[in-house]
């Protein structure tokens, strides 16, 4: 008797737990993102492209604001620089954001972020030239900590799977003399 009990409070307790999981909004996604821009670290400085991927959880009645933890990866050289060493380096960059949507009308919202970020660049200085020279090259590695902030619009209309971010101003500022100031646009694909 006491199984079947048991048995007859657990099917309550799933099945009113499935019916409250039955939401039209959707408040996860994945957040994958193309970028363009500028780096300079402590021996390091180039132009060159970033891809973003992440996890990205909403909030609040009306989704305004948003977490999504992130990974950046970006390859740079010193493209249209004359004043630099020939260099070559990527970065890593583990990102955590936070997004809120100053101004939303209707799916058109101008979205502000707020985060911190760890960094770790490592590449060559002083590479090229002809074969014997390649001596001369210096591979480095640098750790930078800092915050980050950007402003942009984000489409994200109700019945769509899918949403829009373009963010023409993303800034990195971190230890020694890290910045990075880029380009972004954003596709989130959300998850039930």
């Amino acid at each position: 008797m006491n199984k079947f009990v048991f048995f007859i409070i657990l099917i309550g307790l799933v099945g009113t737990g499935a019916f409250a999981q039955q939401e039209t909004m959707h408040r996860q996604s994945l957040k994958t993102g193309l970028a363009l821009g500028f780096n300079s670290g402590y021996r390091e400085t180039g132009t060159g492209l970033m891809y973003t991927f992440g996890w990205q959880k909403s909030f609040g009645k009306k989704n305004k604001f948003r977490i999504n933890p992130n990974i950046m990866i970006g390859g740079f050289m010193p493209f249209g620089m004359t004043d630099v060493p020939k260099q070559y380096f990527r970065m890593t960059n583990l990102n955590f954001d936070l997004h809120y949507d100053l101004i939303r009308y209707k799916p058109l919202s101008l979205v502000t972020t707020l985060g911190v970020f760890t960094n770790f660049s490592r590449g060559l200085i002083e590479a090229g030239g002809p074969p014997d020279s390649h001596q001369s090259s210096r591979y480095f590695y640098s750790f930078y900590f800092g915050g980050l902030s950007s402003i942009g619009l984000r489409i994200a209309p109700k019945r769509s799977k899918l949403a829009f971010e373009l963010r023409p101003i993303n800034i990195q500022m971190g230890t020694r003399y890290f910045e990075t100031i880029f380009f972004m646009f954003n596709i989130d694909f959300k998850l039930k």
